[in-house]
């Protein structure tokens, strides 16, 4: 609307002037922001596209925004998209891969080339993922681009090949040949895609690494990802008593709070996806000494990709992952076959964070109590 109403004022302008020409007034000199006289804005402030030059209502159009910018909310309003076209569905079904091992080669299902883990990234980017935070996931905050799909990366373990830091000119570095090396260039070629990751470390992270454990941390959390709890001792949860859990659980967030007093570190990766139900309770929250601990979310080892945040089988406790890799059933490059085929499964965004857009049919999956104060859309 406000474009519209400046569009009419200008407009008007241009045809006082023009009338008051041929009555003859007096000539004399006009301001700079009259049609006739347009100052053109600086190259260091706006650089135009090649053969399209602008007219002066695009341009005093443009000085005027930057006196009163649209806020992001009007700016979804007026490029509100084609639902029919981008169809929207973030009810749909997200993938929260799984990572553990990598190398020059690849020893098992738990290991994945740099080369192969490469090729991941550009896949995922060239089939319309962008990745999203673990955080930003359960919390319902998913703020992409219309059209694409979020995708979650976990890694376990803590392991000195998917982060390690060198020596380079007297600085500590990350090493371009793990895995944070590899998000982080492929980062840089491609800031659309997003850098955002949860590290669920054990007893040490990223043993053999340069640097002390709290500095190694630090330039994760400098990189803007996220560190989880993976347990000390990486102890099976299903075979341990409920003082066991909450002390191993517990002696991993006493470290962190010693390191980062202000960083909020709110999930948990179970080792080998073990609980029991008797004790799940003290895996979701406990006491440690003079430490209480409670997770927003717990995940388990991954078979298949998880629900959305706004849907009623989504249960941020139970989170299930899908296995990084390709060649075995149910890993990522099966369900980005099973998304490409049953493109109706697939968590699409309408580009609006303040929002829910799906099809009309799957009202009867949403669970209304996660909405907080997002709007609903259907089509």
């Amino acid at each position: 609307m406000k474009r519209k109403y400046l569009k009419i004022i200008f407009i008007t302008i241009i045809m006082v002037t023009f009338l008051t020409g041929l009555l003859g007034c007096t000539q004399h000199n006009r301001s700079q922001n009259t049609p006739e006289k347009i100052e053109q804005p600086n190259d260091t402030d706006t650089k135009e596209a090649p053969n399209t030059p602008k007219g002066d209502e695009d341009i005093l159009l443009e000085q005027e925004e930057e006196k009163h910018p649209i806020d992001k909310e009007e700016q979804q309003v007026i490029e509100e998209i084609d639902y029919e076209i981008v169809r929207p569905n973030e009810l749909g079904e997200v993938m929260i891969l799984m990572y553990h091992q990598f190398g020059k080669t690849e020893r098992d299902i738990w290991w994945r080339s740099f080369e192969n883990f490469e090729k991941d990234l550009q896949t995922l980017y060239d089939s319309g993922y962008r990745a999203v935070s673990l955080q930003d996931f359960i919390t319902n905050n998913i703020d992409i681009p219309a059209g694409t799909t979020p995708v979650i990366f976990t890694f376990d373990d803590g392991t000195n090949s998917q982060f390690n830091l060198i020596e380079k000119e007297g600085e500590l570095v990350v090493n371009p040949k793990t895995a944070v090396g590899i998000m982080k260039s492929f980062y840089e070629k491609h800031p659309d895609f997003g850098l955002e990751a949860t590290f669920y470390i054990n007893d040490v992270a990223f043993a053999g690494s340069r640097g002390t454990e709290k500095e190694r941390l630090q330039y994760l959390l400098d990189l803007g990802v996220d560190v989880g709890n993976h347990t000390f001792g990486h102890t099976n949860l299903a075979q341990a008593n409920a003082d066991n859990i909450q002390s191993v659980i517990g002696k991993h967030y006493r470290k962190m709070y010693e390191y980062f007093p202000d960083y909020r570190h709110y999930t948990l990766a179970l080792p080998y996806g073990a609980y029991a139900n008797s004790t799940f309770e003290y895996i979701v929250r406990g006491e440690y000494e003079d430490l209480r601990y409670e997770h927003g979310a717990v995940l388990l080892v991954g078979w298949k990709p998880s629900p959305a945040p706004a849907h009623k089988d989504f249960f941020p406790t139970r989170l299930v992952r899908v296995r990084a890799g390709e060649g075995e059933l149910q890993d990522m490059y099966y369900y980005l076959d099973y998304f490409e085929k049953n493109p109706e499964k697939r968590y699409v965004s309408d580009g609006n964070p303040n929002t829910i857009a799906f099809p009309e049919k799957y009202k009867h999956l949403l669970d209304e109590e996660r909405l907080e104060d997002k709007k609903v859309i259907t089509y």
